[in-house]
């Protein structure tokens, strides 16, 4: 018997939107810039409509 790996990761993952009234450290702000570029990369996330 074969192992099967599937990733689920992007049907529970969403990307992270800042307010305009949210307080960051740059360590927050990198994480956050890190987290959704891996989205858009790997997911396929397009950007939020007006």
């Amino acid at each position: 018997m074969q192992t099967r790996v599937v990733d689920t990761a992007c049907d529970w993952t969403r990307p992270i939107y800042v307010d305009k009234a949210d307080v960051l450290t740059n360590d927050t702000a990198k994480a956050i810039l890190a987290h959704n570029r891996a989205g858009v990369k790997v997911c396929g996330w397009k950007p939020k409509s007006p």
